[in-house]
């Protein structure tokens, strides 16, 4: 193992000198076309100066997928990162957090198996309205900018602790607005049918506690969905819903709408109908 770290640093430096030298050769050329096409010397000024400010743009954050290094620690090594990494950013969210302490192993392989860290530029769109939701973001760098399509209401701004698009975990769901970054962003990304997949076959009272999540908060959204947008729902409402989940009434009543809101959830009898990409 140590000889192969050794290695993977070395390619690594080779990298970065390939890099550096890309770098140089692209700033020789830019000069010898401004000369052979006489470009004005200030206009050749303030095209070197927006060059340099790009090539000194902050780098942006560094995700795990990135550092093909790290796939050469022990596996439980790696379990470890991921959940000291990722634990603190899903904890915000009253679920993933009474989840956690009742179902420790069972979030381990959320961790591992069903997230993804992404990066945005300033001005990038990360979903658009109508587009096909396949996952809920959490932000840990920068600010978005929410737009809740055909409404005439002021936009949402969402930091860092914050999250949206809760509803394609448990529902199917199609982005009802438009988020774009407006400083440069990082999110990690909960994919819904990998979450599906890992913890809509658990047996036991893992399976039924998140099983009975996703129904409560599916009955909530189609008893008020004329207020609900990829936002979703706010977090008194949503650590309300957490208690339901893990302490339900003996005989819950079911109105005819939360009978139908039932049958939309997409956790409805997982381990028989497993979700469709």
């Amino acid at each position: 193992v140590f000889s192969t770290l050794i290695a993977s640093m070395g390619n690594a430096l080779q990298q970065l000198r390939e890099l550096n030298e890309e770098r140089t050769e692209q700033f020789a050329k830019v000069r010898r076309y401004f000369s052979s096409n006489n470009v004005q010397s200030g206009l050749a000024k303030k095209a070197w100066a927006a060059l340099s400010l790009a090539a000194q743009k902050p780098k942006r954050r560094t995700h795990w997928d990135e550092i093909k290094i790290l796939q050469h620690l022990p596996k439980s090594l790696q379990a470890e990162l991921h959940r000291h990494i990722r634990e603190p950013i899903l904890s915000v969210h009253p679920f993933f957090s009474a989840f956690d302490r009742s179902f420790t192993m069972q979030l381990q392989q959320v961790y591992q198996l069903c997230i993804s860290e992404i990066s945005t530029e300033q001005g990038q769109e990360l979903f658009h309205t109508g587009e096909a939701s396949t996952q809920m973001y959490f932000v840990m760098e920068g600010t978005f900018c929410y737009h809740a399509g055909g409404m005439t209401a002021e936009p949402s701004f969402l930091s860092t602790g914050q999250w949206v698009g809760e509803p394609v975990l448990w529902m199917n769901w199609k982005h009802t607005g438009r988020l774009l970054a407006k400083t440069p962003c990082a999110v990690l990304a909960v994919k819904s049918k990998e979450l599906q997949e890992t913890l809509g076959s658990e047996a036991g009272d893992a399976g039924a506690i998140v099983r009975e999540y996703a129904m409560q908060f599916t009955r909530h959204c189609y008893n008020n969905s004329y207020l609900l947008t990829d936002i979703g729902v706010d977090v008194d409402t949503v650590g309300k819903l957490v208690e339901l989940a893990f302490e339900p009434p003996l005989e819950p009543p079911q109105e005819d709408s939360d009978l139908e809101s039932s049958q939309s959830s997409t956790w409805l009898d997982t381990s028989q109908n497993p979700r469709s990409p």
